[in-house]
């Protein structure tokens, strides 16, 4: 069937700044367009357009033709060149909605440069929709813009139903909030990721052995520690020598340190590192691994559906909902290499991740985020934004 002109459609934009992030919206902008009453857009800044982290716009585009790019982040780790990257995303990404003038705009997660869009559309009253709201972790200021993007948002989707209660907590009317779990599982239950055989040939591992998967960013609001963390991690690693696969931390303040050690460890043959892995590839290798670590909002929210241990670091992910699979633990290099093979070797704790289940939805998060977007009436009630206290 085709489409139906632009101005006949709702239009939806889409904004991303990071890799992980936009595996998400991939499911959803599917469904929107092969419905003929929709269309979308996507804006993409921030990390997708850094050649150090792999530069993934060129994913982006692959996947669609209606992008639009905007130039934000500084080649720093400060915290400063952090605050002014999402100055120029505001000046940027306002520029874009003027020309786009989409009917809804659709925001994820909990990132600095997420905020400075949601600012835009806000000030120009275009309405808001935001998923993964409702969350907690105490990775620094992830935390506070989330609950920030909440307040400014008029439609929230959260990703399990404790998310749902604390946004209406946070006195937002019911109305407007909706439990539909996580997109992304959509696309794992569709076994969207490269399968054993490719990833082992791709990557040189052997699957007789173990694999580590590792993933870790700086804490925010422990930036000053983010090398002694990361070298926590990796001291834990070299007595195990286990075939480990390492990709790059997101561009939060402190990532730097972390990359360094990271390639200071490729003098091991064992030990592997990438800037960005396509989201197939990702998977494909948690789908193989014995273990996930590190302290990434994947190993929280997708390694249950692999049936794979997630060894999680630090602070970063404290308080998220989180399935059986996962080993707390502090950034000691003693403690982390005991849970590695507590995660790897431990009968009953292997068993126990065979039969964990993600607390994330079902896997069709898609259909009823893109029900929820046809279905909403665009009036002043959605901007009129009330306190229910």
């Amino acid at each position: 069937m085709e489409k139906p002109m632009i101005d006949q459609c709702r239009h939806i934009s889409f904004f991303t700044g990071k890799r992980g992030g936009f595996t998400h919206m991939v499911p959803i902008i599917q469904k929107i367009d092969a419905d003929p009453l929709l269309e979308y857009s996507i804006i993409a800044a921030d990390m997708h357009m850094a050649s150090l982290f792999g530069k993934t716009i060129q994913d982006v585009k692959d996947f669609s033709d209606r992008v639009y790019t905007v130039e934000t982040l500084m080649h720093s780790d400060s915290r400063l060149s952090r605050a002014k990257s999402i100055g120029i995303c505001i000046l940027g990404v306002s520029e874009l909605l003027s020309q786009i003038r989409p009917d809804l705009f659709f925001i994820l997660g909990d990132r600095g440069e997420v905020l400075g869009a949601a600012i835009c559309a806000m000030e120009m009253n275009i309405p808001i929709v935001h998923i993964f709201g409702g969350d907690v972790t105490q990775g620094g200021v992830d935390e506070p813009v989330r609950h920030a993007l909440t307040k400014i948002a008029n439609i929230h989707l959260a990703s399990n139903q404790d998310s749902a209660d604390r946004i209406i907590q946070m006195g937002e009317e019911p109305w407007r909030v909706h439990n539909v779990g996580s997109p992304v599982l959509d696309l794992i239950n569709q076994r969207c990721f490269s399968n054993p055989g490719e990833v082992a040939e791709k990557f040189k591992l052997d699957l007789k052995k173990p694999i580590v998967l590792l993933l870790q960013h700086s804490v925010t609001w422990q930036v000053d520690d983010a090398e002694h963390q990361i070298k926590e991690t990796l001291k834990a690693l070299v007595p195990l020598g286990y075939q480990t696969v390492a990709v790059y931390p997101c561009a939060d303040p402190g990532y730097s340190v972390i990359i360094r050690e990271l390639e200071n460890m490729t003098k091991h043959a064992w030990f592997q590192v990438y800037p960005n892995l396509d989201y197939r590839d990702f998977w494909g290798l948690m789908n193989i691994s014995s273990a996930f670590v590190g302290n990434s909002s994947a190993g929280v929210l997708e390694s249950a559906s692999f049936k794979i241990p997630f060894i999680n670091i630090g602070i970063r992910q404290e308080g998220r909902l989180r399935a059986e699979n996962v080993i707390d633990v502090d950034h000691e290099s003693q403690k982390i290499r005991e849970s590695i093979e507590l995660a790897i070797h431990d009968e009953p704790f292997r068993k126990r991740v065979e039969n964990c289940v993600s607390p994330f939805g079902d896997g069709y998060a898609s259909d009823r985020i893109v029900s929820i977007l046809k279905g909403l009436e665009l009036n002043d009630k959605i901007l009129s934004k009330q306190i229910t206290y």
